[in-house]
């Protein structure tokens, strides 16, 4: 993540001294705060070109939440980072946009389950107890890319009519398949339990790939200085 996060930054840099002193007097400047998808977070807006504005973003969230992941139901705790650096071209002077660029996803979910005493579960090809096989279920899911982003969206946070406004995003961050990790308290005692784990980390990969296609949906609420 360090090599990325770098890049990312780097192109920050590359983007707001690329506007230097010239920026104001195209668009201006714009911050803004927004909630959705990639968690809460704020957006930095300048203008470098008629109806182009250039913004970067950075977005976290931390929840935690019970789900089923391939039947087996976790205590699940979502971890997620992203730093973002978009180009948005106005179409006909008006609100709608559409825009590109890339964003450095860190996103990792933290699994936990565990069973009652003569619950039994399946993992990979095998089923076992929970009590007497498995113990405590544990493992991850991580996206650690830096995904090309393609999206539209509505609102000009540099419009001259207005200093404030509402804002928002609608487009598919290109990420590298998710990454799962598991192990199980028991896998050293129990025959077979490791390599099934193995496989099981497989299906989930499998479950959560639609994931590499990543959702972005976002409001935001931007004020133009």
């Amino acid at each position: 993540m360090g090599k990325k996060l770098d890049a990312v930054l780097l192109l920050i840099l590359l983007v707001l001294l690329s506007c230097g002193a010239g920026c104001a007097d195209i668009g201006g400047l714009a911050i803004s705060g927004k909630t959705g998808t990639l968690g809460m977070g704020g957006e930095l807006t300048t203008g470098i070109a008629p109806n182009v504005n250039a913004r970067v973003g950075i977005n976290t969230m931390d929840l935690d939440f019970e789900g089923d992941i391939d039947d087996i139901e976790f205590d699940i705790g979502a971890d997620f980072s992203s730093f973002s650096a978009l180009v948005d071209y106005y179409v006909f002077d008006g609100s709608f946009r559409v825009s590109g660029g890339i964003v450095s996803m860190n996103h990792e979910l933290a699994l936990k389950a565990t069973g009652a005493a003569g619950e039994r579960e399946d993992i990979g090809d095998g089923n076992y107890d929970w009590e007497t096989d498995i113990g405590t279920l544990s493992g991850s899911v991580e996206i650690d890319d830096v995904a090309p982003y393609v999206g539209i969206g509505w609102g000009n946070t540099l419009g001259r009519n207005k200093r404030w406004g509402f804002y928002t995003d609608l487009g598919i961050a290109f990420a590298g398949s998710p990454d799962a990790k598991l192990s199980a308290t028991g896998a050293g005692a129990t025959p077979g339990l490791a390599e099934d784990l193995a496989k099981e980390e497989d299906e989930i990969q499998d479950e959560l790939d639609a994931f590499r296609f990543y959702p972005v949906l976002s409001m935001g609420l931007f004020f133009r200085f």
